[in-house]
């Protein structure tokens, strides 16, 4: 295990609205031993904040031990560790992002760019650790150039709502048909402690053709307004044969006031951070989708966001 201490290099970028934080660590040497490389990033000079968002970037070398750069990984932690040895629950992950989209399966020379959004957020002040190996062992390689900066952005929510419906819960609304490949998005509001009491997201009558497990086949994700997953289901019950979804107090928990959205898509659809919602299902058909709450309608209100191609790429 190699620990760095970067206090020296952390420097707050200037004149940007965002009061970004930035450092560069110069090249690390990265291996696969059980620690990789650990940089302290000195987070008592790091401004105080809640930081939501990073960027990191490498210009990476191959070095021994025959590594490619889909190898590379690197997590944000509260603390060094050991990868392998130490319980991972006995740290916080900020993030932990897996290769970067620009990685290769080979050890040509690549730029390596990962940006997202944390987490778990981190508090500026506290300590921040960068923790980098390479996956495959007895393998290392140069990192060449390592830019970070942490700031404040957030996910962007999906589209801008299209239609509003209060009524009697529990609330159904039937949308246009969903496309192959497609994601249909839809929010609601949860206010007056609404969300503490028994609730359910289905997606029971919808009806869809052409999927690889049968028809009917639905899959939902449930988000926050920053974006984090919250819960995501497949089949309500695959082994009776009830593919459609369901998502309840039951199984997620209460819900505290505030906006959520939900991801509707057909088998395959995969959920992610950061509203990533992507389907490669081949099922087109039409949407259902079923809320339901105990407490008095002015206490839910349901919209629709209307369909949503999928286009980000899915990652293997």
């Amino acid at each position: 295990m190699k620990t760095i201490t970067a206090a020296a290099a952390l420097a707050l970028t200037a004149g940007l609205a965002s009061a970004q934080f930035s450092t560069n660590l110069g090249n690390l040497l990265v291996d696969s031993d059980t620690g990789g490389t650990q940089v302290d990033l000195g987070g008592a000079s790091i401004p105080a904040g809640t930081y939501t968002s990073f960027s990191v970037s490498t210009d990476w070398v191959a070095g021994g031990g025959n590594p490619f750069s889909t190898e590379s990984i690197w997590a944000f932690t509260d603390a060094p560790f050991a990868v392998g040895i130490d319980d991972p629950g006995l740290f916080t992950f900020y993030a932990d992002p897996g290769p970067s989209d620009d990685a290769l399966a080979s050890g040509d020379p690549v730029t390596l760019t990962w940006t997202g959004f944390f987490d778990a957020p981190y508090n500026g002040g506290d300590s921040l650790f960068f923790n980098s190996w390479q996956s495959f062992g007895g393998s290392d390689a140069m990192w060449n150039n390592v830019d970070i900066t942490i700031g404040f952005d957030v996910p962007v929510p999906p589209l801008a709502p299209e239609s509003t419906a209060h009524g009697t819960h529990p609330s159904s609304m039937t949308f246009a048909p969903l496309a192959q490949a497609e994601v249909q998005w839809f929010s609601f509001d949860v206010a007056g402690g609404a969300g503490a009491m028994p609730w359910s997201i289905s997606t029971a009558g919808s009806t869809n053709t052409g999927g690889s497990f049968g028809d009917n086949d639905t899959e939902i994700g449930l988000y926050d307004s920053a974006g984090n997953l919250i819960a995501s289901n497949d089949d309500e019950d695959f082994g009776n044969d009830i593919l459609t979804s369901l998502l309840d107090s039951a199984g997620v928990g209460a819900l505290a006031d505030g906006t959520y959205y939900i991801a509707v898509g057909a088998f395959n659809t995969v959920y992610g951070p950061e509203f990533g919602a992507t389907s490669d299902s081949t099922a087109s058909g039409e949407t259902k989708l079923t809320l339901s709450f105990v407490p008095a309608p002015a206490s839910v209100a349901f919209l629709g966001l209307g369909g949503l191609a999928a286009a980000r790429r899915r990652r293997a």
